[in-house]
């Protein structure tokens, strides 16, 4: 059997599982950690062997989300919910047959399921939805489609998010689902991934540990939304005891941070030593984000509340970050910026998929 039977004393005997997929992941391991803490059991589905310590209250089963034996386990009802974070997350995927069957198909298998029993469903979408904006202005979820504000999708990888994202949404709201658009995560738990860890996370180690810090030379006033991966766990942990108005909600910090920024908290890691910099020319301008910005606005009506992470909290969040670091030797980050960011991680992936690569879910 994949899972255990409830004890004796019958259903009532212990709060219902929440099942975490992308659970070994780094977004998932958190989130499965603050669930788990909150007093909820925690089943974390993933094709990895979770790489932190084991936390009570989470068991973990190596598996495929898409295995028939999860799904008919999701189908039972016996679950609090599903929190969905497994996916191919190679932003570099060109395979866009198997982008449709993880990311899509798998998503909306999994969903159907969850409807199916009436159990809550909540998943990892993308800020990479929205590609290049043309001001910089916070990005609200319904302009995804409006050619004035932003591109759309640049890879396939984010086409395959956004149509999951447009296929949900057509099926109305029935059922109780709601899809995260994650701009960029960073925090601990991610030494594993190496280059596939999140660039500020990179570019933090590297100023720690006093290696070279590389960035596209065109990317100096470029920013990204950056938040805490703790934030997006306890908003998903108010997800699953709140209940909203089910759709695609942002999920960032919501505010910019500009890598002259992110260069000048290095500098404060470097704590007196000369800061290596090298600025490189950027490849892929073309499918480069220059600005991205989540508007929250939605999800702050939703759960009553600016869930907006305050600068000096992300700056703290980051200050934090690169303590784990000091006196910590590791690969030497070789790249810019742009090839660091260019791919996402923390998914659970299926057998024979790339191995992802950094940035957002």
């Amino acid at each position: 059997m994949l899972y255990s039977s409830v004890p004796d004393g019958g259903p009532s005997a212990r709060p219902r599982e929440i099942i975490v997929t992308g659970a070994a992941g780094f977004v998932g391991s958190h989130i499965s950690t603050a669930l788990a803490h909150a007093g909820h059991p925690v089943t974390g589905v993933d094709v990895r062997v979770p790489a932190r310590p084991p936390v009570p209250g989470v068991c973990s089963v190596e598996a495929d989300f898409t295995d028939p034996e999860v799904l008919d386990r999701v189908r039972t009802g016996s679950c609090a919910a599903v929190v969905h974070q497994a996916a191919i997350s190679d932003t570099m995927e060109q395979d866009w047959a198997a982008l449709r069957r993880v990311n899509v198909a798998g998503t909306l298998d999994l969903a159907r399921a969850c409807a199916d029993a009436g159990t809550p469903f909540i998943y990892a979408s993308s800020h990479s939805v929205y590609g290049s904006l043309h001001e910089r202005a916070p990005v609200a979820e319904d302009a995804v489609h409006d050619g004035a504000v932003c591109t759309g999708p640049l890879n396939p990888y984010a086409r395959s998010k956004l149509e999951a994202d447009e296929e949900l949404s057509a099926r109305g709201t029935d059922s109780y689902w709601v899809g995260l658009r994650y701009t960029n995560v960073f925090g601990t738990g991610e030494d594993h991934k190496g280059r596939m860890a999140s660039i500020l996370g990179q570019m933090l180690r590297a100023a720690a540990t006093g290696r070279t810090v590389r960035l596209f030379s065109d990317t100096l006033h470029a920013c990204r939304d950056y938040v805490p991966v703790e934030a997006v766990a306890a908003t998903v942990l108010r997800l699953v005891t709140t209940r909203v108005p089910s759709g695609v909600y942002n999920l960032g910090a919501g505010h910019p941070v500009s890598f002259a920024t992110v260069l000048e908290w290095c500098a404060e890691v470097a704590r007196g030593r000369q800061l290596d910099v090298r600025l490189v020319p950027n490849e892929v301008p073309g499918r480069y984000q220059y600005w991205t910005c989540a508007d929250m606005s939605k999800l702050g009506r939703a759960l009553d509340g600016d869930p907006r992470v305050p600068p000096q909290d992300v700056k703290a969040a980051a200050e934090a970050l690169a303590g784990t670091f000091a006196g910590v030797g590791g690969e030497a980050d070789d790249r810019a910026d742009g090839e660091a960011t260019g791919r996402s991680s923390g998914g659970c992936l299926t057998p024979g998929t790339p191995v992802p690569s950094a940035a957002d879910p």
